[in-house]
């Protein structure tokens, strides 16, 4: 076993406990609707760009439709989540782009 994780290892852990804490504050409060949108990418069965970019997309649809959560944690929380998850894209985008380009 690795002791120390990679930067996109930490960023996918960093992200799994975003989604599961966000999991566990819609189920208290039994918010259906964005634990429909979360559920169609999370959990996230690997790390590949297509299961981030699914997490993603659903993440982006939830912003987008339910902005009357604007002013709440969870929304803010969410916000965040979606910026990590794009961030994580572009750095995946990025390294392979450099890879087949050599």
């Amino acid at each position: 076993m690795f002791p120390y994780l990679s930067e996109r290892e930490n960023s996918i852990e960093h992200i799994n406990a975003m989604c599961l804490h966000l999991f566990d504050l819609w189920c208290e409060s039994r918010s259906v609707v964005p634990l429909t949108h979360l559920l169609r990418g999370w959990p996230l069965t690997n790390s590949d760009p297509e299961a981030l970019r699914r997490l993603g997309n659903a993440l982006r649809d939830l912003r987008r439709q339910h902005p009357y959560d604007a002013k709440g944690a969870s929304f803010q929380e969410l916000c965040e989540l979606s910026d990590c998850v794009e961030d994580l894209l572009v750095l995946s985008s990025l390294s392979t782009w450099a890879t087949s380009s050599a």
